[in-house]
């Protein structure tokens, strides 16, 4: 069995407006190990390998031009979302999860699906943290 974890946050201001379908940018990776998971630094997380990868994240919103609160998912490279973690306010912690049966060189980004622009919190530390934690099992197809 093989494994690989990245944690992500997003520390600085820079970058802090979401516009709706687009990304967020994480701008630290605070560990990570094994070589299955990559991360460009503009949004995209890649699977190396075939596997199951298990995300899970938070944001903090500081607020939005939206009607519908804080909404976030993860996008697939091919425009498919996982579940969406919501908040009914534009202003409270948003978390979700999700499990991705990827294809090797897969990608996914975290992306606000609101129906408008959000902006992150400036009044703490972490603005948003993701953890990526996948399990390969040797001689597993993805079928199993």
């Amino acid at each position: 069995m093989a494994t690989s974890y990245m944690e992500l946050t997003k520390l600085t201001e820079q970058n802090d407006v979401v516009a709706q379908d687009g990304a967020l940018i994480f701008d630290t990776v605070i560990s990570s190990w094994g070589t299955r998971i990559s991360y460009d630094m503009a949004g995209t997380i890649t699977f190396n390998e075939s596997g199951f990868y298990y995300i899970d994240w938070y944001i903090a919103p500081q607020h939005g031009l939206t009607t519908n609160g804080s909404n976030w998912a993860i996008q697939t490279g091919d425009g498919r979302l996982s579940l969406i973690g919501s908040s009914h306010t534009k202003v409270s912690a948003t978390t979700g999860f999700a499990i991705i049966n990827a294809a090797a060189n897969d990608t996914v980004r975290l992306v606000n699906v609101s129906d408008g622009v959000l902006h992150l919190s400036r009044a703490v530390d972490a603005k948003a943290g993701l953890i990526v934690y996948g399990i390969m099992l040797q001689g597993a197809t993805q079928e199993e």
